[in-house]
């Protein structure tokens, strides 16, 4: 597989501009996406076919692919193998375009495979691994993640197949997540369980190595390949007794280099595998004692410190002591709650903890603290649409309907295909029309998610009920 280099065409064009006739053939296309999406799919086509690094409209057309798939197929993926000649002849022909640095058409051949079965985990896998070697990466994980929400968890080939191509692509957290859900099916798959186990070890690695570059904590470092051999000597652990080595000879180095930062981070993985959850939070201590204010750092001593209360409390109810289970839940919760507000107050730019505050009033039961919250969070790409959702939760609670459709409204400008977070954001808007009265609009928002996904929810019945209550009112009416 090629890596991107400077040369890439990512690399390269990341900064180059969309010519203003395609941005207004994408915003045609976003406008026709409701009333004609074949015709918004073929005008997306052509807007990446023009640029292929116009990520947003490639991100667009996948949404809109898979959503016009799924009204055809009644909501479901296909596992249909892709093998045989036609998949030789594809991937021939593709491979040479790439070797004769035809990237753009490389990717537009598998764009064609992908617009009749965008989620057809083996085409998927095509066009990533494609992606990745035309140095279009993003592009390829995008496909990976848009297809990872629809298939079901019972296709546990599908979902290692997608877990492989996360660790070729070095995202090993999302590729933990994949190999969990298999691993869970199939607690006896040898292979299964030592790429999860690989998976586990490097993530956790990938985060500190992440945090180094924001806290500036390398510097410490005398020899930077040490963290690629603790990383190695943490997946060969395989017993207690490999382990106790291991943490012996780690806490050795560390006396010897008493600021090496990584034997630190190094100890957290190997007193984590042996559920050690105190002396894991006494070496993420010595390692924020070493870097001084970090948030990576402090995330991850929040993760381990729940997940310790996690497993008290299932202890606990394996013992069969509800009430002691059920007071440790409560303090379980207070320490989340406690946790994000008291790193808000250290990180007050941090939108997504801003986000993260907002849902804990939200839950319970704080509207106005968390609309404060999400009206910051709301600014962050990744968490506006969500952060708009629960804010016009937070003002239904209020009774303040006019508002509450105001935040539904603007977060729909930001969904173009009719997904599940789209779904979601019309169900509450028909909700509030039917609280206020108005049930025609209510009616052409629960028609609009009925036309999607018959099985949402409990559309069809409000479909229905809808339908009965305009007909009484008509004949109200005509007796008048």
């Amino acid at each position: 597989m090629a890596e991107e280099n400077a040369n890439s065409p990512a690399e390269s064009e990341a900064d180059k501009p969309i010519p203003q006739n395609i941005r207004n053939l994408h915003i045609k296309a976003q406008d026709s996406i409701e009333r004609n999406p074949e015709l918004a799919i073929e005008m997306m086509l052509r807007c990446v076919q023009a640029c292929p690094w116009f990520l947003q409209a490639r991100t667009d057309l996948r949404k809109a692919e898979i959503a016009a798939y799924l009204r055809k197929h009644g909501g479901k993926a296909s596992a249909k193998p892709f093998a045989g000649l036609t998949a030789s002849i594809q991937r021939m022909k593709i491979q040479g375009l790439l070797k004769k640095d035809k990237a753009a058409e490389a990717l537009m051949e598998c764009e064609k495979l992908l617009k009749d079965d965008p989620l057809n985990v083996h085409l998927v896998k095509l066009f990533a691994e494609t992606a990745i070697q035309a140095g279009r990466s993003p592009a390829g994980l995008m496909t990976m993640e848009l297809a990872r929400e629809h298939i079901p968890a019972s296709d546990t080939d599908a979902i290692a197949t997608l877990g492989r191509l996360y660790f070729q692509t070095k995202d090993y957290q999302k590729a933990r997540e994949c190999f969990e859900r298999v691993h869970r099916a199939k607690p006896s798959d040898a292979e299964i369980a030592k790429l999860l186990k690989n998976a586990e070890a490097l993530a956790t690695s990938g985060q500190w190595e992440n945090a180094a570059k924001a806290g500036d904590y390398r510097k410490a470092l005398k020899d930077e390949k040490e963290v690629e051999k603790l990383d190695a000597a943490n997946k060969s652990v395989k017993t207690a007794q490999d382990a106790g080595a291991l943490i012996a000879e780690t806490l050795r180095k560390l006396e010897k280099e008493p600021k090496n930062v990584n034997y630190c981070l190094a100890l957290v993985n190997l007193y984590l595998q042996q559920k050690d959850y105190t002396s894991a939070l006494a070496a993420i201590d010595k390692a924020r004692a070493l870097v001084g204010q970090d948030p990576a750092l402090d995330l991850r001593y929040a993760d381990v410190r729940t997940e310790q209360m996690d497993a008290e409390i299932a202890a606990l109810r394996e013992s069969g002591d509800e009430a002691s289970a059920t007071a440790k839940q409560a303090e379980r919760d207070q320490y989340v709650f406690d946790d994000i507000a008291e790193r808000v107050q250290r990180y007050p730019n941090d939108q997504h903890l801003r986000f993260q505050l907002g849902e804990q009033y939200w839950k319970y039961g704080y509207p106005d603290e968390a609309i404060q919250q999400f009206q910051i969070s709301q600014k962050s790409p990744k968490d506006r649409v969500q952060s708009l959702y629960l804010m016009a939760q937070c003002f239904r609670q209020k009774g303040m309907l006019d508002m509450a459709v105001e935040q539904l409204n603007a977060a729909l400008e930001q969904l173009p295909a009719m997904d599940r977070q789209k779904m979601d954001v019309y169900y509450l808007l028909a909700e509030l029309y039917e609280q206020d009265g108005k049930l025609d609009e209510a009616s052409k928002f629960f028609k609009e998610i009925y036309r999607a996904d018959v099985t949402y929810k409990d559309v069809s019945d409000r479909v229905q009920r809808i339908y009965a209550a305009q007909k009484a009112a008509a004949g109200a009416g005509a007796e008048a």
